[in-house]
């Protein structure tokens, strides 16, 4: 419970049945003990996964006052795009993060019934110019995650004694969203963070690690341990939604980064968020008279809008 563990995926893709579940049983003593695992032999291919490294350094190569674009930048009212460093909003403190971030989710036609309505979130993505081939780069790498989520959320239900679709009636039309993160060089300071302790308002991440390490995890002893990149996989963690409906059987562990490094740092979180009407309680597996429900049900949709009141990351 004190290290991370690595599942290989291999198994539940193309192993049958009785591969599910061997698959399935180590994903979800991984979510019992600290709520992080290495996933590998996932299915994405390598040109892909690089692809997005590539991307990402070629827009946060681009001159600041380019990234700065007003028509770029991320707000709280629209929570795509582009955002610098020192944007996010912490009232304890005065030392922003040592990160900047390019948000995107599916791309969705703009006669979309959502994107007219303007309130429920899913909105149009920002897109910068003079960038040929870059938005199909990041639009080909979310549908390629999406269908390692997509099992993921297959995976968990077999975890869990469910009906392996089960989940997958919650990510009809998700929030979804994926993050192009540049931590910057930065000193070595205490109390200085390239994201500080958290953890995800998700049901959970999929996050890809570029070379340089900084992601650490706290465990249930109270220990930060560090969580090395290993080439070629993932680092998927729980969130809170998958902690209410597991009813705290799985752990959505606080985490952060902490650049030491004095190189520059990337990685590229997918944040697997149900759909806007969503409503998030305890499944019926991980309740019972000696366990009840410790959570009131929650609207993912309005519970999204009131975190982006305050952080709009």
């Amino acid at each position: 419970m004190e290290e991370v563990p690595v599942v290989d995926f291999t198994s539940f893709l193309v192993g049958g049945a009785q591969g599910k579940q061997a698959v399935a049983k180590a994903i979800g003593k991984a979510c019992t003990d600290i709520g992080f695992f290495y996933l590998t032999n996932h299915g994405m291919s390598e040109d892909i996964r690089r692809g997005i490294f590539d991307a990402a350094r070629r827009f946060f190569d681009l001159p600041l006052d380019q990234r700065m674009d007003p028509a770029l930048l991320i707000s709280p009212e629209q929570s795509r795009g582009y955002q610098p460093v020192g944007a996010r909003h912490y009232p304890d403190t005065t030392a922003p993060d040592v990160m900047e971030a390019f948000k995107y989710q599916r791309e969705l036609p703009p006669d979309d019934p959502d994107l007219l309505a303007g309130n429920r979130i899913q909105q149009a993505n920002k897109w910068p110019q003079d960038l040929p081939g870059w938005r199909e780069t990041l639009l080909q790498y979310f549908e390629a995650v999406d269908d390692i989520a997509a099992n993921l959320l297959r995976a968990f239900a077999l975890a869990l004694d469910l009906e392996e679709s089960y989940f997958l009636r919650f990510y009809r039309k998700p929030l979804t969203q994926v993050s192009l993160l540049h931590y910057p060089p930065a000193p070595p300071t205490d109390g200085l963070f390239g994201n500080r302790p958290h953890a995800d308002a998700t049901a959970f991440t999929i996050v890809q690690q570029g070379d340089v390490p900084g992601l650490e995890v706290q465990t249930k002893f109270g220990r930060w341990t560090t969580v090395p990149p290993i080439g070629g996989s993932f680092v998927i963690n729980i969130g809170d939604y998958m902690a209410r409906w597991t009813n705290d059987r799985y752990c959505s562990t606080m985490h952060r980064v902490v650049n030491r490094t004095g190189q520059e740092r990337f990685s590229v979180p997918y944040f697997a968020i149900p759909d806007y009407d969503a409503i998030i309680e305890c499944l019926p597996t991980c309740q019972d008279a000696g366990n009840p429900a410790k959570y009131e049900p929650l609207h993912v949709g309005r519970a999204i809008h009131s975190k982006f009141s305050g952080d709009y990351t």
